[in-house]
């Protein structure tokens, strides 16, 4: 749930560590409880959840967030359109970073219309290495970064509308204040020498969009495929404070291994992203931030361009818990002729998923990710891709 228009929500869900196995019902008084049989009194087909945890990785201070989460149907008599759902973000960790945000996702018509919007404001301290670092591996090491700060305050909204089979088209507008700043004057020292903003900007852009979904259960997925294609135009135009451009896609797969039941899935993702113009440096392509990418922390490699492939087992062994495995590779690197320069940032790791609400089968994940001298700790609810 990567500044980027969407990133600080998109970070921030992608590090939760959630911790609560919030739909058993161990206390019959627990307000939870009560709060979601008064929505079963409205409509018992609403479900309710709320994820509490920790959020760690190997650069940042023990953090905490809360994710409320709202399941529903828009129209009771239609069965083709997957759930919508309303989410809610409060994160706060012990550098002083704070973020408060919303997501709305809403599916109608028999599917054939779809549409997302978010919304967000914070302030996240993040240690920043420099920018064009992918010729070598870096450490964790204290004299490797410096501390930045982004209070930043994103909107955005799309709509996609069905053209043929899984094909929707559709448009996104978002729109991001920015304000960086360094620490001290050290930290300003080494962002003016990577080119980095200091101050305040506005990033406003509309994209252009494809999105393939044939899968068949967009929380936990066993069969189909989904992909998007992104053309991202900030432009002066649009009230953007510099003009450049930002092509970004993935195409994830979901293939059952097992012909008597779905309990053994093999899923795969493919991410690229590549930038032209006048780019800051929240919009680069960072490794780890924003693609779905685990083990590696943001801010470490951070250039113009970045592809990586994920695959991913899972099992599962009993109604309420799946088990996974997981391995990837990719790297960051300027353009298509410095490619072979920089290095490749393998990971690898294992997941657990415990479904929070069965009826629809969402889940909630913690996994754990090694990489080259790097680590991460992740969580959040639905599928890691």
């Amino acid at each position: 749930m990567k500044a980027n228009c969407r990133i600080g929500l998109l970070v921030v869900l992608s590090l939760l560590c959630k911790t609560g196995i919030a739909q058993l019902k161990i206390i019959s008084g627990d307000s939870l409880v009560l709060f979601e049989n008064a929505l079963k009194e409205i409509d018992h087909k609403t479900n309710f959840t709320m994820i509490p945890g920790p959020v760690y990785n190997s650069t940042k201070r023990l953090g905490f967030a809360i994710i409320p989460m709202l399941v529903y149907n828009v129209d009771k008599a239609d069965r083709v359109s997957p759930p919508s759902s309303s989410e809610a973000l409060f994160f706060f960790d012990l550098y002083g970073s704070w973020i408060v945000g919303a997501k709305q996702n809403v599916y109608w018509n028999r599917n054939k219309w779809r549409a997302i919007f978010t919304i967000g404001y914070g302030n996240l301290k993040s240690k920043f290495f420099g920018v064009r670092n992918d010729s070598m591996i870096i450490s964790s090491n204290s004299e490797n970064y410096v501390w930045m700060s982004d209070q930043v305050f994103f909107i955005s909204t799309s709509c996609y509308r069905k053209i043929v089979g899984g094909l929707y088209a559709g448009l996104e507008y978002a729109y991001g204040n920015v304000t960086q700043k360094g620490k001290d004057s050290t930290a300003t020292e080494k962002m003016h020498k990577d080119s980095v903003l200091v101050g305040n900007e506005t990033q406003s852009m509309l994209s252009p969009t494809l999105v393939w979904d044939t899968r068949n259960n967009i929380f936990w997925t066993t069969k189909g495929f989904y992909a998007s294609l992104n053309f991202r135009n900030f432009n002066r135009a649009l009230f953007s404070s510099r003009d450049f451009i930002i092509i970004s896609g993935f195409m994830n797969g979901y293939h059952s291994l097992s012909k008597k039941n779905e309990r053994l899935t093999l899923a795969w993702r493919f991410y690229f992203q590549g930038s032209w113009g006048d780019v800051p440096y929240n919009q680069l392509s960072n490794y780890g931030k924003g693609d779905g990418f685990r083990g590696y922390t943001s801010g470490k490699y951070v250039n113009r361009s970045k592809v990586n492939l994920q695959v991913e087992l899972r099992y599962d062994i009993w109604k309420f818990l799946a088990i996974s495995g997981f391995m990837g590779a990719g790297k960051v690197f300027g353009n298509i002729t410095q490619f072979g320069q920089s290095v490749w940032l393998p990971s690898g790791g294992v997941g657990v998923y415990v479904n929070v609400i069965p009826s629809r089968n969402l889940r909630a994940f913690i996994n754990f990710a090694i990489a080259r001298q790097d680590y991460g700790v992740y969580v959040g609810l639905g599928q890691t891709f």
